[in-house]
């Protein structure tokens, strides 16, 4: 697209500029004209001053006028001078220039048509056309240039777009050649590790999720014991992994996923609550602002609920806040706990599977602030995290109406 405004673009300048050539090309001619036919008054005027008549009549002819009996009445004075005896007149109609003479009750008039002296349309025709072949022919090996980058920006497109199966075409030229033999192979490598993970993802859910419930129900047989505590936490805590693992990979593919609909935030929380057990004693929310959300509900409140499973994975004390109001410009849904300050940037608490050592023993696998982030970042909103008065303070930011 910018290579064809572009391409307008120095057509019109290239217009522009010309045409201003030539409007230049023309005032120089009419000056010389105006003064050619000025210096033939003046001699004819000294003429017949003398009364040689005949002599005038050679002067015209030479500079090509012609003799006529009166100045047109439509005709532009562009100089005149007259004394008590004399004058004399320079007029112009249309692309005729010529003299008035008056002397003593006799007179003399004579005027010529200098179209082809300033015929400047088909020479401006001619640079105009001769520019723009130019232009044309430039534009043109521009283009072919560009091809093969237009070719590789639209195969990434639909690579982006899931279409793995997509490769460019080898062309002749050797570098153009040799970068679409390089996006071929990278193409091909990655389509086979897009298909394995395909694979997996596909199979995961069965392969992972239907041997832990055999577990867990297998479980309810064994008589009490420590032991059977500990093979209880492993096999709840394989299950929330998998099951992490699966959104964050679902998060990963991006917006594809998701149903976009409008609803409120207070519908957000709400669903938020409905997948979790946790107590109205570890629980408060302040619902100040209900605003209307459009995104995904179920993925939301998959963050909303991470942010809370963190808020209570890592309180020192007190209540877990839920709580919205408006921010700036728009509205902010937000979680908060008590809790010592980080001891690191909280960007590197987004990464996946990131955990400080101080919380090494706290039950968890590092990818709920991962799973967040991501599904954030596919809806476009910005998470803002501030510690104060010994509290974290984790905040959705929404857009105002």
């Amino acid at each position: 697209m910018q290579i064809y405004l572009l391409f307008f673009v120095s057509i019109v300048i290239s217009a522009i500029i010309t045409y201003s050539l030539n409007m230049a090309s023309l005032r120089e001619d009419e000056e010389k004209i105006i003064s050619k036919t000025t210096f033939l008054a003046q001699q004819s005027m000294l003429e017949l001053i003398n009364g040689n008549t005949p002599r005038i009549q050679t002067l015209i002819k030479n500079y090509g006028f012609l003799r006529v009996d009166k100045i047109p009445q439509e005709s532009l004075i562009i100089y005149q001078s007259s004394d008590t005896l004399a004058k004399m007149q320079i007029f112009k109609i249309q692309q005729n220039y010529g003299f008035g003479l008056e002397y003593l009750g006799e007179s003399y008039i004579a005027q010529k048509d200098f179209k082809e002296q300033l015929a400047f349309g088909i020479h401006l025709n001619l640079w105009i056309l001769l520019d723009f072949l130019v232009l044309l022919l430039t534009f043109a090996i521009i283009l072919a240039i560009l091809h093969p980058m237009k070719v590789l920006r639209n195969s990434l497109e639909e690579f982006t777009k899931g279409n793995y199966k997509v490769r460019i075409k080898i062309p002749k030229e050797p570098e153009q050649a040799l970068l679409a033999r390089s996006f071929n192979t990278m193409a091909s490598k990655i389509s086979k590790l897009m298909e394995v993970r395909e694979f997996v993802l596909r199979n995961i859910g069965h392969e992972l999720k239907t041997p832990i419930s055999k577990a867990k129900f297998a479980l309810e047989f064994i008589p009490q014991s420590p032991n059977k505590e500990i093979l209880s936490k492993a096999i709840q805590n394989l299950d929330v992994l998998t099951s992490q693992i699966l959104t964050f990979e679902k998060v990963q593919e991006g917006r594809d996923l998701l149903e976009f609909k409008e609803f409120f935030v207070e519908s957000l929380v709400l669903e938020t609550l409905s997948q979790m057990f946790i107590s109205e004693e570890e629980l408060e929310i302040t619902i100040q602002e209900n605003f209307k959300i459009y995104g995904d509900l179920s993925f939301l409140s998959i963050a909303l609920k991470n942010l809370i499973d963190n808020a209570r994975k890592y309180k020192s004390g007190g209540k877990i806040e839920v709580f919205t109001k408006k921010y700036k410009k728009g509205f902010c849904l937000g979680v908060s706990n008590e809790g010592e300050r980080l001891q690191r940037e909280i960007e590197e608490y987004f990464e996946p599977f990131y955990r400080d050592k101080k919380h090494e023993l706290t039950q968890g696998h590092g990818l709920g602030l991962g799973i967040v982030k991501g599904i954030l970042e596919i809806h476009d909103l910005k998470l803002k995290y501030d510690y104060q008065e010994n509290r974290h303070f984790f905040v959705i930011l929404f857009k105002g109406e």
